[in-house]
């Protein structure tokens, strides 16, 4: 593996001693996001020993410790903290080289990473793929889920090339742009056959109702909450609450209970829900589906073709 020995990805204060190498590198992002060094080396299809020496190697190099190691697993040091970001930053700049190349040799490959939220990874992006993929069949595509604005850190580091996902009207964050690929609302599900599926309603009728909801999101209040407080209601207290968007939706086909989708959902008529939107006597607030790239930033060819993609299946699959 070829050595990366710039000093700009020591962090500040730390002398490097010897040159550091990108699998180095590597290894130690995967461990940081593993948590244990057994995990990593699963994932990396190396021994456990190659890469607790490799991360040794590693911290000779730049005179730090990267690692706190504890009996549950290990987290980042601060120094460590600082070299992630710069490695992630440098593998985002390693794969849109590798794309810039392949676009100019016309070899037609490539490599995308797209984190997406559960909705869009469920009707939107699949499409997307598909089309894009029929021109394209050699390109590897990464997808990882996330939602807003927890997605917003992997995008301004460049540990993704774009995020496509559900995002709040007037959604706006420094170092990132937002691109508005279609414009959408929440709206309350329900089971086929459920007493509630062809009444017209408001939410206040519905505060008191059996609900479960998707909840994933870190900080600040979640798509479900915002919809009540919005309105002038506190939230409803019988709840279930579910970080798998699928387990959610299963509930609710299932189940008398209501949950909480964006309305763009039953747009893919070659998805049969189980559920079905409420006749709604008033505006639901505004959620829309948008990409998210780092500002200033110039994307590879081959991430703007498929961009081009996703804008041309939203075109056609507007409500």
């Amino acid at each position: 593996m070829a050595s990366y020995s710039a000093q700009s990805i020591v962090p500040c204060g730390y002398a490097m001693t010897s040159p550091v190498k990108l699998s180095q590198l590597r290894h130690l992002i995967a461990v940081a996001e593993a948590g244990t060094v057994r995990q990593a080396s699963r994932r990396l299809f190396l021994s456990q020993s190659s890469v607790t020496k490799s991360i040794q190697q590693l911290e000779e190099a730049v005179g730090a410790e990267l690692l706190h190691r504890a009996s549950h697993g290990v987290v980042p040091t601060a120094a460590g903290h600082a070299l992630i970001a710069r490695a992630k930053s440098i593998e985002s700049e390693l794969r849109e080289a590798r794309n810039d190349i392949d676009n100019i040799r016309g070899s037609g490959i490539g490599e995308i990473k797209v984190v997406t939220s559960p909705t869009v990874g469920m009707s939107l992006l699949p499409r997307s793929i598909l089309s894009f993929k029929r021109t394209r069949p050699k390109v590897s595509i990464q997808i990882h889920e996330g939602v807003y604005p927890d997605i917003l850190q992997a995008v301004r580091t460049g540990a993704v090339d774009f995020a496509v996902c559900l995002v709040p009207e007037g959604s706006g964050d420094e170092g990132v742009t937002f691109e508005l690929l279609l414009k959408d609302t929440v709206t309350p599900a329900v089971r086929t056959g459920h007493s509630f599926e062809h009444r017209r309603m408001k939410l206040s009728d519905l505060v008191n109702a059996d609900w479960v909801i998707y909840r994933r999101g870190r900080s600040g209040l979640d798509i479900f909450e915002q919809t009540f407080i919005s309105a002038g209601l506190e939230p409803p207290l019988s709840t279930i609450e579910c970080s798998s968007f699928a387990c959610a939706v299963a509930l609710a086909e299932r189940g008398d209970y209501v949950t909480l989708v964006p309305k763009q959902l039953f747009s893919d008529r070659a998805i049969r829900w189980g559920i079905s939107p409420l006749l709604m006597q008033s505006a639901m607030p505004s959620w829309h589906v948008a990409v998210i790239y780092r500002s200033k930033h110039e994307l590879s060819p081959v991430c703007l073709a498929f961009l081009e993609e996703l804008k041309a299946e939203a075109t056609m699959n507007r409500l």
